[in-house]
């Protein structure tokens, strides 16, 4: 029998190799963004187009490369960074391993210019599917250009297996925002298809923050500065305001180096208990410098998996710097001692804004001492759900409350049709249930889920048939989007039209909003939009829906009530109302129930009769 194992060529293994090194498009941004750090650059630029799929360039102002060290780093394990073993610990670059230039190369028609100060020429290299095809001298500034092009050109498999352009460019964005947010001394510029969509000037880190993430409301970045004997942490966390139902604006560096380390994440999130809902999550960009011996990189090609000799103690001095930042912000107001007040000749009413305070900064509605989470204003849910009333449903008559209701004809209707319902008892569950029973049978309601249904339901209907309540604002509204949210917003605008926006773009990373949907009227255009593109974009990676579904779920999750809304007999009435003259009440898009129910026989087989 012949033998069977064989060595494979070179080529195949760095195919093979690109596989865990260069995922996607903002791989590749991410390998030359860091590299072109590493080689001292004060000026970056990166230029994509088509999401990174066909041509993604970085040029810089480092320091260059000479004839043969250009020629070197295009091969497999080549690196100036370490020259044994032990300067794995002692790391203090973003490259190491000598494996992404060679990754790249393999799956890419790739083109490099690269010149040092001393050298009056520079290196051109034109290389395809790891063969270098010419290497010349050519006249070019100093620094290094990297211009890389129809990316997986040679494993189309790979190349299907990309998102859609709007995901792939905010994955490119996510890198963007990762190296030039641990890099606010370095001067950035990302155009997207030849148009400059960033533009970041040499500043410091708050500034960074805010030109990059724009400003997220009203809140405050509270900043965090403290060293210890294990590390040093710095860096800025936003107030309570600043809490999202989706994660996104959530930053970990070390030494520099973007991480994910969910441990350290929960770590910040319970320093906010008590301030934030369970279901929210804070806003931060934290940075650790630590020696680099007590920390291992080399956990995975992407370099963003860290292990800690002591996590357990970085776990607990994050969590007390955190709270220390958020006690000093929730509890300390900050007044103009020249002004003079007269505390006893106020004709002012409760809680009403005396103007003589210079903008106090705290708010009372956080307790960092407190564990309960305080209820939402209460909401108008006779006019929340007045869409979903059919004109002959009477709820109130004679003006007196009652416990039935009357329901329209459908096959999938949870009652007979035009029968009318009176249920024998209705109350709300503390955790965001409704409970009521109605012939013998017992209803275990969600509240959130119910409203979430019925508001699907009527967003699905406005996106189809383009009958939309808007509610005009007394003045419009600017807000602002950082560049890759702007884009996202922008290519979806007629579609948030037909939910009930008036809404149009008004200048670089902004829109107007001249009205909301009836269903928001009283809430932050601001803060409604971030969500809707914030739940759009989680549900674009995980799911396959076309564009007018995935709004449908992302408005009606983000307009839903909260879990901890306290509701009135009254309000409970309306919202089960609004559910049960649905179609198909009983499930979620997503396919999580809304309610359950249990027989009369179903309780006695629980109880053993």
């Amino acid at each position: 029998m012949p033998d069977i194992i064989r060595l494979l060529s070179e080529s195949i293994a760095n195919q093979i190799a690109a596989g865990e090194v260069v995922q996607r498009p903002a791989s590749v941004v991410k390998e030359l963004l860091e590299n072109s750090i590493d080689a001292g650059a004060d000026k970056i630029q990166l230029n994509i187009r088509d999401a990174g799929s066909t041509f993604i360039q970085v040029k810089d102002n480092g320091k260059g490369m000479s004839e043969t060290d250009a020629r070197m780093c295009w091969e497999r394990h080549a690196t100036s960074k370490i020259k044994k073993a032990e300067d794995l610990f002692q790391l203090k670059t973003f490259g190491f391993r000598g494996e992404a230039l060679a990754s790249i190369a393999a799956v890419a028609q790739v083109e490099m210019k690269s010149r040092r100060e001393e050298d009056s020429l520079g290196i051109e290299l034109k290389i395809e599917a790891s063969e270098v095809l010419s290497q010349e001298p050519v006249n070019c500034p100093v620094g290094t250009s990297i211009t890389v092009k129809n990316l997986f050109f040679n494993i189309p498999v790979r190349r299907n297996f990309l998102k859609s352009p709007s995901i792939e460019t905010r994955h490119v964005y996510d890198e963007f925002n990762r190296v030039a947010l641990a890099n606010p001394h370095i001067e950035f510029t990302f155009f997207l298809n030849d148009n400059e969509t960033v533009k970041l000037q040499k500043t410091d880190l708050e500034h960074r923050i805010t030109d990059l993430l724009g400003k997220k409301g009203a809140g405050k970045l509270l900043e965090l500065n403290e060293t210890t004997d294990i590390l040093a942490i710095s860096g800025f966390v936003g107030s309570p305001e600043y809490a999202k139902r989706i994660r996104g604006d959530q930053f970990l560096f070390v030494n520099g180096r973007f991480i994910k380390e969910p441990y350290f994440n929960h770590a910040i999130h319970t320093a906010f208990e008590g301030l934030i809902p369970a279901d929210f999550f804070p806003y931060y960009v934290i940075f650790f410098e630590m020696d680099p011996s007590k920390i291992d990189v080399n956990v995975h090609p992407t370099k963003t998996e860290v292990k800690f000799e002591d996590s357990k103690s970085i776990y607990s001095i994050l969590r007390s710097v955190v709270k220390k930042s958020l006690g000093s912000y929730t509890l300390t107001p900050q007044l103009d001692d020249n002004q003079i007040f007269n505390f006893t000749t106020s004709s002012l009413p409760e809680n009403e804004v005396i103007s003589k305070y210079n903008s106090p900064q705290i708010n009372t509605k956080y307790n960092p001492f407190s564990t309960d989470i305080q209820p939402n204003k209460r909401q108008d849910w006779g006019k929340i759900l007045e869409p979903f009333k059919r004109p002959e449903t009477n709820f109130y008559e004679g003006g007196e409350k009652s416990n039935e209701m009357q329901v329209t004809k459908s096959d999938n209707l949870l009652f007979a049709p035009e029968e009318k319902v009176k249920f024998d008892g209705i109350f709300q569950l503390t955790g965001g249930y409704i409970v009521c029973s109605k012939n013998h049978e017992l209803y275990l309601v969600n509240q959130q889920a119910a409203h979430e249904r019925v508001l699907y339901d009527q967003f699905q209907n406005q996106l189809e048939t383009h009958k939309t309540a808007v509610q005009t604002l007394l003045f419009p509204r600017v807000v602002e989007f950082n560049p890759g949210d702007y884009s996202l917003v922008y290519s979806l605008i007629e579609e948030i039209k037909h939910l009930g926006f008036d809404i149009s773009s008004f200048g670089k990373n902004t829109f107007i909003v001249n009205g909301v949907p009836v269903i928001n009227d009283k809430a932050d255009p601001q803060m409604v939009l971030e969500g809707l593109i914030d739940n759009y974009r989680q549900n674009e990676q995980r799911l396959h829906l076309d564009k007018n579904e995935n709004l449908a779920r992302s408005m009606a999750r983000n307009a839903a009530m909260r879990s901890s809304e306290i509701l009135t007999i009254l309000e409970m009435e309306d919202l089960l109302s609004g559910l049960f003259q649905i179609p198909n009440p009983n499930f979620l898009p997503n396919g999580k129930p809304v309610f359950v129910k249990i027989s009369q026989q179903g309780m006695a087989d629980m109880f053993g009769k």
